[in-house]
């Protein structure tokens, strides 16, 4: 059987938030590992893929190499809220999307989280609609100031910053680095990313092999049934043509 490593946000969670065994991943004919969280940004994801490849290729699960790694591109549209900890001591296990998951999920590495203080992230443009005046509790005026700084960077196009992005670069560039066969893919072909296009995945057709889709945003996953069984499908395909 083949192992497969999968990086993602909401695409790839979908297993634990109520698809269960019809989430394309439980579907999929291989020794499955997940490091996924939503939403997800390219610090964030990228802090999964240096745990997974400082620790886990040393271990048990990952001591051989996998045969194939997934990469979901995690959006630029994320900011880093305010939080008491340093930028450098950053890392997945301090992540509070990572501390929300169940860890004795069978798809995942099990490696506990730190206890708090936490980071986290959130939906940028979620900004745009906080009216700062209407905050309430201990951390008002300082929830305020963040909120105003946060929506003039908007106007003046200072965010998204496509600077997030080197996450992503950095991370696709360690993958293919290691050798390990890789794909990766941008729900709506959004990615902003320029390198790797030789490893990029047409998510919408799946290469093709199906007419161009819409997601729903109100699936456990984003995705139909029939959605589900398609991306099962194409990635059991591509596992049985693997050397």
């Amino acid at each position: 059987m083949k192992t497969v490593c999968i990086f993602g946000g909401s695409f790839c969670s979908g297993y634990r938030n109520g698809g269960g065994a019809n989430d394309w991943i439980a579907q999929l004919n291989a020794d499955v590992t997940v490091w996924a969280s939503a939403p997800q940004s390219p610090l964030s994801q990228y802090l999964m893929l240096d745990h997974a490849f400082n620790n886990h290729l040393l271990e048990r699960k990952l001591q051989d190499k996998p045969d194939y790694i997934i990469y979901d591109y995690p959006p630029n549209t994320r900011i880093n809220l305010p939080t008491e900890l340093l930028d450098s001591n950053r890392s997945m296990f301090n992540f509070k999307g990572y501390n929300e998951t169940d860890h004795t999920h069978k798809f995942e590495c099990g490696c506990q989280g730190d206890k708090e203080p936490h980071w986290d992230i959130a939906h940028l443009f979620r900004y745009l609609k906080k009216d700062p005046e209407r905050m309430n509790g201990p951390k008002r005026i300082h929830n305020k100031e963040y909120i105003l700084q946060i929506q003039r960077k908007i106007l003046n196009n200072e965010l998204p910053s496509e600077e997030d992005n080197r996450y992503t670069v950095l991370a696709l560039d360690r993958i293919k680095d290691s050798g390990i066969p890789y794909v990766w893919f941008c729900a709506n072909n959004e990615s902003d990313v320029l390198e790797h296009q030789d490893a990029y995945l047409d998510i919408m057709t799946l290469e093709g092999s199906i007419p161009t889709q819409t997601y729903n945003s109100k699936t456990f996953n984003h995705l139909s049934i029939q959605q589900n069984l398609a991306w099962s499908n194409y990635f059991n395909k591509q596992l049985l043509d693997l050397p």
